[in-house]
């Protein structure tokens, strides 16, 4: 713990959007109390006071932030783990994405009134539910955009504060247990959000095809990238991974669709990392130099016909137009690790 706390800045981000809704009440379905059933077996819900739609552009923003976070660290303490080398950056799209909340926040905020009166007219008939208008300075208040940047170290304790147990050994303190605890549970949250991410690339991009375009190897590149950015959290069992990736990555042609035997070992790349359990056992084969064959990942879940390149060349959707040339792969430093794999 006390060589990954140094390397790394916590983020967290608190991001408040109004839910455009309110409670619904007996009156407005204009039913008495007597009517309702208990509220220990049931209890009204919500009516929708707002156009989703009018609050949508804040919810992109938001999910870009945490997207932002995601790429550069992993979870933890209610926020996220991010190499020092990564957070100047990291703060930097913040603050921009912080500037296009707020103004994003006043617009919605200048036209609330209107809003709401034309999603009512919008409903005829049901004007009577939605009459009750919030007032603009309480839905203000729970629309924000804020994050935290913090350093943590590893809690000191004097000899009073700890505990002796039974048997006569002194335990460290609680607090330090759970700071120690979920240092140490890093690695795991990054192969865990690494397969999360691959799976979803896997069913988007390459579950039950025989080639794939170049735009299938963007979300690749992302993982190698987080990958070599928390290398240092568990370098014995990243590392292999990430050299492996790249080397892959490196081999491919620079223009046309990924097919054939290039398809077969892109695929199971992906489909190994897509599974926590497939993702360990493809680190330990390459930690241990074992011969490795991607392609053979694929082959174990759901034989697929492998198709030549050149019968594929013609038969790209026609959206999907190849670029002209791939940029090289970045390559990104990081410290020293600490965790034994």
């Amino acid at each position: 713990m006390s060589a990954v706390l140094p390397a790394v800045v916590c983020v967290c981000l608190d991001i408040r959007i109004w839910s455009g809704q309110k409670k619904l009440s007996p009156s407005d379905l204009q039913l008495s109390e007597s009517d309702l059933p208990p509220q220990e077996i049931a209890t009204l819900g919500s009516k929708r006071l707002c156009d989703p739609n009018a609050l949508s552009t804040l919810h992109r923003i938001e999910n870009r932030a945490r997207d932002c976070c995601s790429k550069a660290g992993v979870k933890f303490l209610n926020g996220f783990a991010v190499p020092k080398s990564k957070a100047p950056e990291l703060l930097n799209q913040l603050a921009e994405l912080q500037k296009d909340f707020q103004q994003e926040k006043e617009g919605f905020l200048s036209l609330y009134e209107e809003t709401i009166r034309a999603w009512a007219a919008a409903h005829p008939g049901w004007e009577h539910i939605l009459r009750t208008v919030i007032p603009k300075g309480v839905v203000e208040s729970k629309i924000g955009f804020d994050f935290q940047a913090f350093t943590v170290s590893e809690p000191i304790f004097r000899n009073e504060d700890a505990e002796e147990g039974s048997d006569g050994q002194v335990a460290s303190a609680p607090s330090s247990n759970g700071l120690l605890e979920a240092t140490h549970e890093l690695p795991a949250t990054l192969f865990a959000e690494i397969s999360q991410d691959a799976r979803a690339s896997w069913q988007r991009s390459f579950e039950g095809k025989a080639f794939v375009t170049r735009k299938a190897l963007r979300p690749l590149k992302t993982l190698l990238t987080k990958l070599e950015l928390m290398m240092f959290l568990a370098p014995q069992g990243i590392e292999p991974i990430a050299q492996r990736i790249r080397q892959r990555l490196a081999s491919l042609p620079k223009k046309g669709p990924i097919a054939g035997n290039d398809y077969a070992i892109v695929a199971g790349i992906v489909y190994a990392l897509s599974d926590v359990e497939r993702l360990k056992t493809y680190a330990g084969l390459l930690q241990n130099g074992l011969p490795l064959d991607e392609a053979a990942f694929l082959r174990s879940q759901d034989p697929q016909p492998v198709v030549e390149a050149a019968a594929v060349e013609t038969e790209l959707p026609p959206n999907e137009a190849e670029p002209e040339e791939e940029p090289e792969l970045a390559t990104v430093s990081h410290t020293t690790g600490w965790f034994g794999w």
